[in-house]
């Protein structure tokens, strides 16, 4: 395979491969690179116009990586101390973090507000130093989040240059602006040099590689309480009841992919009905769309009804049969003491699935008499991708007109109604279970993506174990990171958009906190805990999230440091103190799942705005009244705050 011609700064010769249909024998970085020379304006001696007042000095300053006995380790949470000059990066700096370069511009929020000061890019995140700063001046939450802490070039999902007619030449048009978009809905406007804007910013905000993050700095120390390996299967379902060891036990765990030679994106321990044996497993593996075969996620510890997942079948268009694959749905039912019926869960649209048996696909045969099939009609990645973008473009594009019928607009970009979608299949399966005793299969078409949805959303109803903050990473260990969401793909820390990026786990996360915020005392964290997970997914800055399968995250393991260890870390700041344990001995030892009416759920659907929306429009003007400081007592934590008010209330009451 011929590779790129381009030689590098540091002198060696790049070493990818060449872009499909290239001309210049180029990989798709140095060609991306290369067209940006080639729009971007000649450099001369008249500045660019700028749309404020203020002065700006158009300059870019490369900066030397500082020694490693500079870098001391600042805390976890590095907090952030404004200063005069606003000079002293490394107060600031994370353990790890070097500068990478400084350019001079303005930070525009609006066509009345902006601010002159330095773009700060490092190999995390970009950060904005304005040129003089005032204590007593309050910025608007954009410019103020982007002095602290700023936000994560892995974050950066585009960089678009908006073009305006010169007023030399009215054909001519050339950048005025960069917009850096970035994947948590927020965006920033620069102006100033655009040429160097564009270069930099290309440069060092999209990287080649996944090493490149900044998980992978050198001095970004891994984790050092196995946050990587936290959870564990054979525990797990000894918490539901399920003894393997015992003769009598219906199901068993096989290691027949223990070198990722059955399927390269499931676990290496797979669990599957007792019954079966190897050669039953790898036949059916070969009948499931990459090889992503019927596996148990859930044992029901009161009727014995279990949750299963997998991929596709391969009928064709020919509606091809696998012997294999219908006696393991007969194992699967099995399984079951009470009830031997099988419930298909697919979450396709019927038409769709129907569809994929012209490329291979398909679904179960109506003639399976064990077994029924239901279809949930959640759309596939590219709808949830330009719902999510219309959403963002609600937040970019404010009007007058859509703050008047907001709640239409909201509908309109049609996110809050794939949300319903997914969490009335999550319910559904959960009553299923819980309530009939049925057994439930849930597939899509590969398995890693609307499938990882339901079975993890349908635990966390059916178990309050899963409800913990412990239990929720679990969840999220066993049905997203080791049975192979592709993160790398869907994500993208560090790359820029692609027709494969797909916002599934944030869909997920939103679910989660539609049921946290109607029913708060049932989960023991808090929406600030899956704001943090959200943010880290895209921040590059953790190695939990990277890679498209267990057997990629396994390699980044002792390289990068966990997100399940820094949230431990802070457990207290994540824990909500209204959540109320279940106690199974004071409920006749039921299961206590979370089952509420199913469209009371839906009606209350609403948008996240912690997470789309925590920087709003504007800020207050005026600086709120200042109080003594002893005449009131500030809660450090959220219990504390908690007991303040409780006491508070017992004042009155007397």
């Amino acid at each position: 395979m011929a590779t790129c011609s381009t030689v590098m700064r540091n002198g060696v010769r790049c070493t990818s491969p060449v872009a499909a249909g290239s001309t210049a024998s180029m990989c798709e970085h140095h060609e991306r690179m290369a067209r940006l020379m080639a729009m971007a304006p000649k450099k001369t001696t008249t500045p660019p116009t700028s749309a404020t007042a203020f002065p700006l000095t158009s300059a870019t300053t490369l900066v030397h990586p500082p020694p490693a006995a500079s870098l001391a380790a600042s805390g976890p949470l590095p907090v952030y101390v404004p200063t005069e000059s606003f000079s002293d990066f490394l107060k600031v700096s994370f353990p790890g973090e070097v500068k990478a370069a400084s350019l001079n511009c303005v930070l525009e929020v609006s066509p009345r507000e902006a601010l002159s000061g330095t773009l700060i890019v490092t190999n995390y995140r970009l950060r904005f130093e304005p040129a003089a700063h005032k204590h007593d001046r309050i910025y608007h939450p954009t410019i103020q989040e982007a002095i602290t802490p700023g936000l994560p070039t892995a974050c950066v999902s585009k960089l678009s240059y908006p073009q305006v007619a010169t007023s030399f030449d009215k054909t001519a048009s050339m950048p005025t602006q960069v917009v850096v978009h970035f994947r948590n809905c927020r965006t920033w406007t620069l102006r100033g040099n655009v040429q160097e804007l564009m270069l930099t910013l290309n440069r060092l905000v999209f990287v080649d590689s996944i090493m490149s993050l900044f998980a992978f700095a050198k001095h970004n120390v891994a984790s050092s309480d196995h946050g990587h390996h936290l959870y564990n299967l054979h525990q797990d379902f000894e918490d539901m009841g399920i003894h393997f060891c015992l003769p009598d036990c219906l199901f068993r765990i096989t290691d027949l992919n223990r070198a990722y030679g059955l399927c390269p994106t499931s676990p290496p321990l797979l669990v599957v009905p007792a019954r079966m044996t190897d050669a039953q497993v790898s036949a059916v593996a070969a009948f499931r769309s990459k090889a992503r075969m019927p596996i148990c996620c859930y044992v029901h510890s009161a009727n014995t009804a279990s949750l299963w997942r997998c991929a596709q079948p391969k009928r064709g268009v020919f509606n091809a049969q696998s012997s294999d694959d219908e006696h393991m749905l007969l194992l699967i039912g099995q399984t079951n003491r009470i009830n031997q019926k099988v419930w298909i869960v697919d979450c396709r649209p019927e038409l769709n699935a129907r569809a994929n048996n012209l490329t291979g696909g398909g679904t179960e045969s109506s003639s399976i008499r064990h077994a029924t099939v239901s279809f949930m009609n959640i759309a596939n990645i590219h709808a949830m991708r330009e719902s999510f973008e219309a959403m963002r473009q609600l937040f970019l594009y404010p009007s007058a007109d859509a703050d008047l019928h907001w709640h239409a607009r909201v509908e309109d970009t049609k996110w809050l109604y794939h949300v319903r979608l997914v969490l009335s299949a999550s319910i559904q399966s959960a009553q299923a279970i819980h309530e009939t005793a049925q057994t439930v299969v849930v597939h899509c078409s590969d398995g890693w993506d609307r499938t990882g949805q339901i079975c993890a959303l349908t635990q966390m109803l059916l178990d309050p174990k899963y409800r913990t903050l412990e239990g929720f990473m679990h969840v999220i260990e066993k049905e997203w990171i080791k049975v192979g969401h592709k993160f790398d793909d869907r994500v993208g820390p560090g790359k820029p958009e692609t027709d494969e990026q797909s916002p599934v786990f944030l869909q997920f996360l939103d679910c989660v906190w539609q049921l946290h915020r109607q029913y708060p005392t049932y989960f023991e964290f808090t929406g600030v805990a899956l704001c943090c997970i959200a943010f880290h997914v895209t921040s590059g800055r953790f190695g939990t999230f990277l890679g498209n399968c267990d057997r990629e995250r396994q390699a980044f393991a002792t390289r990068t440091p966990s997100l399940w260890s820094f949230v431990l870390d802070h457990r207290a700041q994540f824990l909500n103190p209204f959540y109320r344990p279940y106690d199974r001995a004071a409920h006749d030892g039921e299961a206590g799942a979370l089952l509420p009416p199913l469209s009371l759920v839906l009606r209350r659907v609403v948008l996240w705005d912690d997470m789309y929306c925590a920087v709003p429009p504007c800020g207050n003007v005026t600086r709120p009244p200042e109080m003594a400081p002893s005449s009131f007592h500030v809660a450090k934590t959220a219990s504390e705050d908690l007991e303040m008010a409780l006491a508070a209330a017992r004042h009155v009451q007397k």
